[in-house]
């Protein structure tokens, strides 16, 4: 075999080689995430930060999909609000999805979209101090994966849905100072990973629910200056976890 051929034939087993190790494409967000978040930006009259997500429109990109822990892009109102955080582990490292979101202080004067009960995969969500109005929809039962869920200092109205029952992994729940109607929904009760309720000012009365026995991993629950009515139940004594009453 002459050496034209045995460099030709290297030559071939080296490019087969090398494109086994090509450069996997970076993951996007999942597309109806992104027409949703869009939809909802523009409905709030909001707008992204550069620093958060780059040119390319893709908002799981920057600083949105960086896998360290810290969390005070969360508590910057200033340079990260609005803010996403995403996972893109899903589909083998192909596709983002939108697991975190904060648009909190930035006087949103506007009901709550339809399109934010479709980002079904956010396990944090925090709206609280702007003027959101009309009632929470039932859809937010869409919600299943939150953990983190702060509605608080608002205007927001009507009774709070039964659905919210279908958040069973809720451990944040912050309705304080909102324009709320109606009784303190039992189905809260059931929501038995719930370390930390606010319903102070919120608007809601009548008595603390029964199923609210269930809530032992209660460490904090306010509801000052709300219309609550009847006794304190004996069961608040198995709120074994609680400091804060």
């Amino acid at each position: 075999m002459s050496l034209v051929v045995l460099f030709w034939y290297a030559a071939a087993a080296c490019s087969i080689f090398i494109s086994g190790f090509d450069v996997q494409a970076q993951p996007t967000t999942d597309p109806s995430e992104v027409r949703a978040l869009n939809a909802i930006f523009q409905k709030w009259n909001i707008t992204n930060k550069v620093k958060q997500w780059n040119t390319t429109g893709d908002p799981c990109s920057g600083i949105a999909i960086d896998e360290d822990d810290d969390t005070s892009y969360f508590y910057d109102a200033t340079n990260y609000n609005p803010f996403v955080k995403c996972n893109c582990s899903y589909d083998s490292n192909t596709t983002c999805h939108i697991t975190q979101l904060k648009a909190s202080i930035l006087d949103i004067v506007a009901p709550i979209p339809e399109e934010l009960y479709t980002l079904t995969f956010l396990q944090y969500l925090d709206v609280k101090k702007n003027y959101l109005t009309g009632p929470i929809s039932a859809s937010i039962g869409n919600l299943s994966s939150v953990t983190y869920l702060n509605l608080g200092h608002n205007d927001l109205s009507g009774e709070l849905p039964k659905d919210i029952v279908k958040l069973n992994n809720l451990t944040y729940l912050a309705l304080g100072t909102l324009d709320l109607s109606g009784s303190l929904p039992p189905e809260i009760g059931y929501i038995t990973t719930l370390i930390n309720i606010f319903i102070d000012n919120s608007g809601l009365s009548g008595e603390i629910p029964p199923t609210f026995a269930n809530l032992t991993n209660l460490e904090q629950f306010w509801a000052t200056d709300t219309n609550l009515t009847g006794r304190l139940p004996d069961f608040v004594g198995n709120w074994t976890k609680l400091t804060t009453l």
